[in-house]
């Protein structure tokens, strides 16, 4: 059971970094800020405050970082291990919050970045941050789950290079905010390039126009999507802090962010409450860019007392603790004994979340900085070299993924639309499915082969269906899985697997496609239907049921 986690777990997370804070340097967010350096050309002196000591935001991130554990260890001890969710909107919402606090400090911090530095060295600065300990960390824990026997998904190039692709499988179950900063970082960078960084609040102030209207005019459930294509991604509300975040600079040195604003953060938090997650992600979006704005322009705690020192560590620690936490969950899940309570494996899991942080912080913080010498170091013409590799990655694995998951998409659209169109009673049984069918002229040819494998228990709220569907008259021909449960759609899903176990069967070697279907359902789905039913189709609109047997 344990072997499936990993890949389908929630994914859910902050964006940070971290860099030792010195008496010459304060760092939020994997940004040096040298304690002279200005955030903006055009700063007032309340900006300059806001640059030369920040230890307000580093103890913003060591919040958030604890906001997102606490939110994924009440996920996890409810899927993993049965434990009942006292308090879920409010959970969920602490998860939210603290993301949206990460990218508003993003924002903050690069919209005096971006015009501080060269373009390349400023995006050089920025992948030296994400990915070396990244993929350090995916490393290390793809050894460790493959010595105890645990599936670890997510490695391919598409979704370790985190562009915006659309749906996949990461390593470590939380990356879909990293493929949001890449991408912030990636748009920056083209706007410095065209000469646009200093008028980065005009830039920020279009984009938030542009937010507002995609509200306004997207359909629900399309506005806050965690890991949306190249096409969307600019639209998200989730990018509504970033974007905000670009105006504090310009608001704090202007003095047209007073204190009194961060009085504004607890009714729109409250406002949560009482909207779907797309408005919520807005609403927690603007809270955030408020209370980032109040602590940087404020007065800063200074490192002083063993609280204050604990808060300023776990900000420190909070890019490592993002990195490491979700796979860290699952461990904690495998290691425990099952009779152990919710309540027990949440706090375990905690703690030893954040001694990995402990553990692994210093050498994060210490790759970074001979990175960063090194990238300061470098000639303008080595930076534009290694740079031009990796955007022709990034932009490659973007419009790929993004035109895989837009082709995904209007085969789905087809399919449901062809499933509507069939009468609502049709999928009660698979007989009345197969007459439905055969009536309405819509059967596959004889030659798809399929099977509905099985329904079994994967944690103590869902289940995962598997099976598998192909022709092999027509290998390349696209088939898609809808599971229907007392008559009602249950999941629709593309094949996910190769199902190299089938390589014998009759027409199966030449195809080398993926055939088999993975789905995770809630167990209550078809818990009382003894008998579900499930229907492949294609972009033509025609339908096969599959037995339910491993051999059809």
């Amino acid at each position: 059971m344990l072997k499936r986690l990993a890949r389908i777990l929630p994914r859910l997370a902050p964006v940070s970094d971290a860099q030792p804070a010195s008496p010459a340097t304060v760092v939020c967010s994997g940004v040096v800020l040298e304690a002279k350096a200005e955030i903006g050309p055009t700063l007032a002196p309340a900006g300059a405050r806001a640059a030369s000591g920040l230890s307000n935001i580093q103890i913003l991130r060591g919040l958030a970082a604890a906001m997102v554990l606490v939110h994924h260890a009440a996920i996890y001890a409810h899927l993993l291990r049965g434990a009942d969710r006292l308090l879920p909107t409010f959970e969920d919402l602490m998860g939210l919050w603290g993301v949206s606090i990460f990218f508003a400090i993003s924002g903050f911090l690069m919209a005096g970045l971006v015009v501080r530095d060269r373009p390349f060295v400023f995006l050089s600065h920025r992948i030296s941050r994400i990915f070396p300990t990244y993929l350090a960390v995916v490393a290390l824990f793809a050894a460790l789950f493959a010595g105890l026997s645990l599936s670890f998904g997510g490695l391919s190039l598409v979704s370790l290079s985190l562009a915006p692709v659309g749906p996949r499988s990461y390593a470590l179950n939380v990356e879909w905010t990293l493929v949001y900063e890449t991408s912030f970082y990636v748009g920056l960078f083209l706007v410095a390039c065209i000469g646009l960084a200093r008028r980065i609040t005009a830039v920020a102030t279009l984009w938030l126009g542009l937010l507002a209207t995609a509200f306004l005019l997207l359909p629900a459930g399309s506005r806050d999507t965690n890991l949306p294509p190249l096409y969307l991604l600019p639209v998200m509300t989730a990018c509504v802090p970033f974007a905000g975040g670009l105006l504090l600079p310009r608001l704090i040195a202007a003095r047209r962010l007073p204190p009194a604003a961060a009085l504004l953060v607890l009714p729109l938090c409250a406002a949560c409450f009482l909207v779907e997650k797309d408005g919520a992600r807005g609403l927690g979006g603007i809270a955030a860019v408020l209370l980032v704005g109040a602590a940087a322009g404020g007065r800063q705690i200074q490192n002083e007392g063993a609280m204050s020192r604990a808060a300023l560590a776990l900000g420190d620690a909070s890019y490592v603790l993002y990195l490491v936490h979700a796979p860290v969950l699952v461990l904690t899940a495998w290691a425990l004994p099952a009779q152990w309570t919710g309540l027990a494996y949440g706090l375990i899991a905690v703690a030893a979340s954040l001694g990995f942080a402990a553990l692994l912080g210093p050498l994060d913080l210490a790759l970074y900085r001979a990175l960063r010498r090194r990238i300061d170091a470098a000639s303008p013409a080595i930076l534009k070299r290694w740079l031009a590799v990796y955007l022709v990655l990034f932009a490659g694995c973007a419009v790929w993924g993004s035109v895989e998951t837009a082709r995904n998409d209007w085969r789905e659209s087809r399919a449901r639309a062809a499933l509507a169109a069939l009468p609502p009673d049709a999928w009660i049984s698979r007989r009345a499915a197969t007459d439905a069918i055969s009536n309405s002229g819509l059967a596959l040819p004889a030659s798809v082969q399929g099977a509905l494998e099985g329904i079994e228990r994967l944690s103590p709220i869902e289940d995962i269906v598997t099976a598998f569907a192909y022709d092999p008259a027509q290998p390349k021909r696209p088939l898609l899985l809808a599971l229907y449960c007392s008559g009602r759609l249950i999941r629709l899903d593309r094949p996910r697997r190769a199902r190299k176990d089938l390589a014998a069967r009759l027409g199966f070697e030449s195809s080398g496609h993926r055939i088999g279907y993975l789905m995770q359902i809630p167990t209550e789905a078809c818990g009382s239907d003894p008998t579900p039913v499930a229907v492949v189709i294609d972009t033509e609109g025609r339908m096969a049921v599959l037995a339910a047997s491993a051999n059809p």
